[in-house]
């Protein structure tokens, strides 16, 4: 059973729903947040989007939200999304910048770019997705950003091609830029499997919203996948998180009921069985024992 509205399926939906422009074309969009200075919407509830979009943020900051990550995005940043991130952001002061949204379909054809797009960190599910640029290379990407702008508005029978060239440009620059930044830091072993914990637990949740599995992991499937005890790693997410392995997953099995009960009109059983709880009166538990409140209640 697949949600029956807007986890955002395409670039018309999301431009729809976060109130913006008219998109380019199905596969590939650009444009400026001055482009809709008084439509945008400032706050999102949390939601999915089967895009993927990098934003370059000039001037502004927001509050951002991946998964159980928190973000808090300031001027002189460019960040990214990805179809498998559950995402929410709130916007603390006016966006000035660029926001490029593509499907996989804008680059399947293309190898260099569908291999930069695929094997790019900041895409990643429990990966970091902001990388802050220094004055220097801001003002390099603005431009690159700026070409992009003006090639895709213009009459070129080719700019889309053109596109895709300039997006492989700023990927790479991207790439560049967050291997320096993220990648060639030392990474002690607790550290580790955290990422990996929490690696598996988004995939996890993606599949499920996908009906690609049956029923929820556990904790010692886990534990078995990054090759340690459960005990193990329970000892290691509370000392680094201050967390257990199964509040975390919780915490994030809310999220995304909260984002089904938001942003779908499936009924609290259909949720809970999509979710994979036996039954809505386990699901309806579930969710009030973690939120003080009922599905039902939340949800209006």
């Amino acid at each position: 059973m697949k949600p029956n509205t807007s986890y955002y399926k395409d670039i018309h939906t999301l431009l729809k729903g976060l109130k913006t422009v008219q998109p380019l074309s199905k596969d590939f969009h650009i444009h400026q947040f001055s482009d809709t200075p008084n439509t945008w919407v400032k706050e999102t509830s949390i939601f999915r989007s089967n895009t993927y979009s990098i934003i370059l943020l000039t001037k502004g900051e927001a509050k951002y939200k991946i998964g159980l990550s928190e973000y808090h995005i300031t001027s002189g940043s460019i960040y990214f999304q990805a179809p498998q991130h559950l995402r929410y952001y709130n916007r603390l002061s006016e966006w000035q910048g660029y926001v490029i949204v593509f499907m996989d379909s804008f680059f399947e054809n293309h190898a260099a770019l569908k291999q930069l797009v695929t094997q790019f960190e900041g895409f990643k599910i429990a990966s970091k997705v902001v990388v802050p640029l220094a004055e220097e290379i801001l003002n390099e990407t603005k431009q690159m950003f700026q070409h992009l702008y003006s090639i895709s508005y213009s009459n070129s029978a080719n700019r889309f091609d053109k596109a895709k060239a300039l997006l492989e440009l700023i990927l790479l620059q991207s790439a560049e830029h967050y291997k320096l930044l993220y990648q060639n830091k030392k990474e002690t072993k607790q550290n580790r499997i955290v990422k990996q914990f929490e690696q598996i637990v988004e995939e996890h949740l993606y599949d499920i919203t996908q009906d690609k599995v049956e029923r929820l992991i556990t904790i010692s499937e886990i534990a078995e996948q990054i090759n340690i005890n459960a005990t193990y790693l329970g000892e290691v997410l509370k000392k680094v998180t201050g967390k257990t392995p199964k509040e975390i997953l919780s915490d994030r099995i809310i999220l995304e009921a909260r984002s089904l009960l938001n942003n779908t009109d499936m009924a609290i059983n259909e949720i809970a069985y999509f979710l994979k709880f036996q039954d809505a009166s386990n699901f309806t538990k579930f969710f009030k024992l973690k939120t003080g409140v009922s599905p039902s209640d939340y949800r209006f």
